[in-house]
């Protein structure tokens, strides 16, 4: 089991550090660089271990006294996506989709919402795609809380 197979032990969070008993693959990182750190060679340890001399390059890399939990994996996930669509724009669109359908009668296009965004003078105007994806997720939300059974489908 590799840490991309299972990132996280039981009780991990990708925010918060736990001091939890290390789990095997942590366990497997700290043998691999005491047997590093002893003297043995790289080629030896990485063939006994059944690991990529890649793998144990990074964790040596990683490896430092003063931190006790250099051996735990680092979250891969991005710290900002500078290139979402801010919320309240988000909650614009939706407004728009409403207020231009308000009895739900008929669909509203993504073209029909880009343009009353023009006209009312956006500070950043979306495209297309992207109100059509805001529309089918506020859509998808919304059927997920209106379902109260389960349909079921026929063929013709």
């Amino acid at each position: 089991m590799t840490s991309r197979t299972k990132p996280y032990s039981v009780g991990q969070n990708q925010r918060q550090e736990t001091h939890a008993l290390p789990s095997a693959l942590q366990r497997r990182r700290q043998e691999a660089l005491e047997r590093y750190l002893a003297g043995d060679p790289i080629a030896v340890i990485c063939h006994e271990m059944g690991c990529a001399k890649s793998w144990l390059y990074t964790w040596k890399q990683r490896y430092q006294v003063t931190e006790p939990a250099w051996f735990q994996e680092h979250s891969r996930r991005p710290e900002t996506t500078p290139t979402k669509t801010p919320a309240a724009l988000e909650a614009e669109i939706v407004r728009l989709r409403r207020a231009l359908s308000p009895d739900g009668s008929g669909p509203v296009s993504a073209d029909v919402i880009r343009d009353h965004l023009r006209q009312h003078g956006g500070d950043s105007l979306p495209s297309r795609r992207t109100i059509y994806r805001i529309l089918n997720r506020q859509a998808k939300e919304v059927d997920s809380h209106q379902k109260t059974g389960t349909k079921i489908y026929k063929r013709a």
